[in-house]
């Protein structure tokens, strides 16, 4: 049972990505560097709400293999570890949900002050919104 789950579940660092197919190519340096095929990232949403993400290159990722081989295969996502840590400063709180981008840029909901932040410390940065916006005030009509 150990050697079919060390084939089906393994770790290993982002070696391309394929941003039009959602797809990336991770290497296994336990396997003396072999190399996947391109896997599909696993997403929250793809037929009416779709969830786009991508790993980075170099990015440690878990990916889980069907038993029958390499071929077929998907990232399932990626964890925070000595190397990559958590967002900084840390966020430890169960009510946040924080998104923090490689630029510095944040997005952070809590849902104990229902509180939406949106941090871009570019000052060029700008948040752009199509539609029309409609702000309610408590207690307003």
């Amino acid at each position: 049972m150990g050697n079919l789950l060390n084939s089906m579940i393994r770790v290993g660092r982002v070696s391309a990505v394929y941003p039009e197919r959602c797809t990336a190519r991770v290497a296994f340096d336990d396997r003396e560097g072999l190399v996947s095929y391109e896997l599909p990232t696993l997403g929250r949403g793809s037929l009416t709400n779709k969830d786009y993400w991508l790993p980075d290159v170099d990015e440690l990722v878990w990916c889980l293999f069907l038993p029958s081989g390499n071929q077929q295969g998907v990232i399932i996502g990626t964890t925070f570890n000595k190397k990559d840590l958590p967002p900084a400063p840390p966020v430890q709180d169960r009510d946040k949900r924080h998104f923090r981008f490689g630029d510095g840029t944040s997005i952070e909901y809590d849902r104990k002050s229902h509180t939406l932040t949106i941090d871009i410390p570019d000052p060029n940065g700008k948040v752009v919104i199509n539609g029309k916006l409609i702000v309610n005030e408590p207690g307003g009509e």
